[in-house]
């Protein structure tokens, strides 16, 4: 009898797992980003979506549901049966949306299974060569002349401009924002002395630094950066305990089952463990950075309330 009972334990644990966690994947599989063709996310989303399907035996497709910041993707995804089939690639953007707009259609952490991060990467501040000796001389110029020296970058409520109202809030200087359209934008007003600083990616700051336009006066992670280890932090510099870093990592609709969660998160990791995918998203200035879903729900709500704060003591507007 005990025998019996024994060898009948694996048939019983396995009619516990419902058919659909057992058979998956059995088809094709979707990463939907919420950004245009060709831009950082997408180039993130091909990377994993190669190397994923090798590992989940099945072809992983890019689907590209651009506008409002990434929110028009959040929302689509978020209505999205929880069968593991339709994943999102998140970007920082994801928690300032949620401390930005006064209502989304979705819920920016309840809505959402969070699987793993991807990569994390820092923001740079740059200047034209030769005009700030430092980022000391960067505040202190901003602090003698109150409004007078002009931050790009792309866009009202992006992580970049919220980066830029943190900085003046920690050190006490004032900055005259200029919103444009994406990083290349401000990138080239900058060149053209429309304005007098950028805060972005080192995607977008490194190619003129490297060819002797820009300096990088410091970078905003908390540490100096693996990638740019002679470039001094905000937190070293002008603010201590500064640390803004932003991140990629996978999302899919509330409600997936652990199993099928577990499967997803374990073809992330395995990706990120390739050298050549790791050395792809390296090239793009992320670190890469596997998690674990609890890590990334936690990180997600942590920014949110730093973002609701600065939002509200810089007097942004809600949206």
């Amino acid at each position: 009898m005990l025998r019996k009972l024994l060898t009948s334990l694996p048939l019983v644990a396995a009619l516990a797992v419902p058919a659909a966690a057992q058979d998956f994947p059995d088809r094709a599989l979707r990463i939907v980003h919420g950004f245009g063709a060709g831009g950082n996310a997408d180039t993130v989303s091909r990377i994993m979506a190669e190397e994923m399907s090798r590992t989940l035996g099945q072809p992983v497709v890019v689907e590209s549901r651009p506008g409002a910041g990434g929110t028009v993707a959040s929302g689509y995804v978020s209505k999205e049966a929880p069968d593991g089939y339709t994943m999102q690639l998140m970007v920082g953007g994801h928690a300032v949306a949620a401390a930005l707009y006064k209502e989304l259609p979705y819920e920016a952490v309840e809505g959402f299974t969070f699987i793993s991060t991807l990569g994390q990467f820092p923001f740079m501040v740059a200047a034209r060569a030769g005009e700030y000796a430092s980022m000391e001389a960067l505040v202190e110029a901003a602090k003698a002349a109150p409004g007078s020296i002009k931050i790009g970058h792309s866009g009202v409520g992006s992580t970049q401009h919220l980066t830029g109202e943190l900085l003046a809030l920690r050190t006490g200087a004032e900055f005259l924002h200029i919103p444009y359209k994406g990083g290349a934008a401000a990138s080239t007003a900058l060149m053209g002395g429309e304005v007098d600083v950028v805060i972005d990616t080192g995607t977008v700051i490194r190619p003129q630094a490297d060819a002797g336009v820009y300096d990088i006066l410091a970078i905003t992670s908390g540490e100096r950066w693996p990638d740019a280890p002679d470039v001094p932090t905000v937190a070293e510099t002008v603010s201590p305990g500064f640390d803004v870093v932003s991140w990629t990592g996978i999302g899919m609709p509330a409600g997936v089952p652990d199993e099928i969660a577990g499967t997803i998160r374990t073809a992330v990791h395995d990706a990120l463990a390739v050298p050549a995918v790791s050395d792809k998203i390296a090239s793009l200035g992320a670190k890469p950075s596997p998690s674990s879903g609890e890590e990334m729900t936690a990180l997600i709500e942590g920014q949110v309330a730093v973002w609701k704060d600065v939002i509200e003591s810089a007097g942004i507007e809600k949206r």
